[in-house]
């Protein structure tokens, strides 16, 4: 790659220090929501009030930039921590799997009910039985 024209070297000069200003601006996104525990996606990062209005970055910046999407998904993976130092707080992936988890203790519990309602029922006409004397 050759270098570029004298006539429009600082035009790329200007072009490199707006990309590495956005960067900044995007890792300091990154870090103000791990420090308060803010959702952590593209899409929230190009929403983010302070990028979005005086860096103008948007998900193509991030995409044209694939250390920063990686640190974006990275951060995204992991649980968020509580504001005031309370430990994580709960992750995006472990609400996508409590659903289901939570189908199968609800239907672990329905057939528990179901065999005590049984007991209990034999166990009454059991006790009647008895005390009828028959």
């Amino acid at each position: 790659m050759s270098a570029p024209e004298p006539s429009i070297q600082p035009m790329v000069e200007g072009r490199r220090a707006d990309t590495g200003r956005r960067r900044n601006r995007v890792l300091a996104a990154l870090a103000e929501a791990a420090k308060d525990g803010s959702e952590v996606s593209v899409a929230a990062i190009a929403r983010h009030a302070a990028i979005a209005r005086h860096a103008g970055v948007d998900r193509t910046f991030l995409h044209h930039h694939r250390d920063l999407l990686g640190q974006v998904h990275a951060q995204a993976a992991e649980p968020p921590t509580i504001p005031g130092g309370r430990g994580p707080a709960v992750s995006r992936a472990s609400l996508q799997t409590d659903p289901p988890a939570t189908d199968a203790h609800t239907a672990r519990l329905a057939a528990q009910v179901h065999r005590l309602k049984t007991r209990l029922s034999e166990d009454l006409v059991e006790q009647a039985w008895r005390e009828s004397g028959i």
